[in-house]
């Protein structure tokens, strides 16, 4: 799995331009791209305002529906959408074409229910369910809420957010090694077997081993909550 931070290599630089226009919403263009991509892709997103939702579907393509908005008219055409095969994948990227950042993009995408996603978002949040593949989500302000159904084999789900909670689904059956750390934050968890205990006063720890633990679970705020839940 990658090291923190590396989804966000690219896109950084623009995250107080991108805020700040966030809350600028006079104009909206909406955005429809449909790609073909196997049963089983690896779907990156790359976002810097505003909301990713993804949804697993019994198809083998990459639907998204996007909205992009601004200010203004100059300041909604600075912002680009870029939808492109990429390593027997889909990569879905929002680029800025001016200094000022302003705008931003909410997503909503449908991918194969078997597609492993690799999603950075750095102001807005992240929401999906109904994805059998490995997950990577990483936000720097936003809340993550994820249902990734029964995690077992050799699936990896990691979720990291630097400001915001983290809230994970999964199903019954399941068998995985968690991990789960919060320098501010609890930890809640109905799981049966899944220790919690408090982390230097304001933070809080826990983690264990469901079932056989094949697969890995790993969950990590600098300043939010995490929630474990089963179905």
């Amino acid at each position: 799995m990658a090291a923190r931070g590396r989804l966000f290599a690219a896109l950084a630089f623009p995250v107080l331009g991108a805020c700040s226009g966030s809350f600028g919403e006079r104009v909206h263009e909406n955005v429809h791209r449909t790609i073909a991509a196997g049963s089983a892709p690896v779907v990156r997103v790359e976002n810097v305002a505003g909301t990713v939702r993804v949804e697993g579907l019994s198809r083998a393509t990459v639907d998204v529906q996007a909205t992009k908005y601004g200010y203004d008219a100059a300041q909604l055409r600075s912002v680009g959408i870029d939808v492109s095969p990429e390593d027997g994948g889909v990569s879905i990227v929002t680029r800025y074409g001016n200094d000022s950042h302003g705008g931003g993009v909410r997503y909503r995408i449908e991918v194969p229910i078997d597609a492993s996603l690799r999603i950075g978002n750095i102001a807005g949040a992240v929401e999906l369910a109904g994805v059998r593949g490995n997950i990577e989500i990483e936000t720097q302000a936003g809340e993550i809420t994820a249902d990734a159904g029964v995690v077992s084999g050799t699936r990896s789900i990691d979720l990291r957010a630097t400001t915001g909670a983290v809230n994970l689904t999964i199903a019954r059956g399941s068998s995985a090694r968690v991990e789960a750390y919060s320098t501010v934050g609890d930890f809640n968890t109905d799981v049966p077997g899944l220790a919690q205990q408090r982390e230097h006063i304001v933070g809080a720890r826990g983690g264990g081993t469901i079932g056989s633990g094949s697969a890995h679970i790993r969950l990590s705020t600098t300043t939010g909550a995490i929630a474990l839940k089963q179905r």
